[in-house]
């Protein structure tokens, strides 16, 4: 009898266990934009200071018991008159329990001083939107910018 209950609790507590792992809803991003790069000046108004351009992958995964993030980005940084400055390879990520509110993340930033984004093109483009792209397009981004992480 001892060993009927041990078998159905068993059996419960993996169904439980189970069911809890199939509510985990994954999503990725890719993305290739170019943003504004403000200041804040003197007067406390932030004044543009640049433009960049930016290839990312943004990967959350999300359940009821905890959310986590994954960025990988090239960031490339030009003045006011598209001059070129610097390029970042940014990988950072997060994760947070929701039921201890445990959570923590790290951000690791390369510098290198080559424009290395792609797909987009220069000088006046839409800000703040991201390019269309095709599904081929985006596979492209995609491996590009892995190409730069030591995943």
């Amino acid at each position: 009898m001892k060993d009927n209950f041990f078998k159905t609790s068993s059996l419960i507590l993996c169904i439980l266990l189970l069911s809890a792992c199939v509510n985990v809803e994954k999503v990725q991003h890719i993305e290739a934009f170019v943003t504004e790069v403000l200041e804040e000046n003197d007067e406390g108004f932030f004044v543009r200071t640049g433009y960049q351009k930016v290839n990312a992958i943004t990967s959350i995964e999300e359940s009821k018991n905890h959310i986590k993030t994954d960025v990988k980005s090239i960031n490339d940084f030009y003045d006011t008159e598209w001059n070129y400055i610097r390029t970042e390879i940014i990988h950072s990520n997060f994760k947070k329990s929701h039921i201890t509110q445990a959570g923590g993340g790290e951000k690791r930033k390369e510098e290198i001083n080559e424009p290395s984004t792609i797909l987009i093109p220069d000088g006046d483009v839409e800000y703040h939107n991201s390019i269309n792209m095709t599904e081929e397009e985006r596979e492209r981004v995609k491996e590009h910018v892995l190409s730069f992480m030591d995943v």
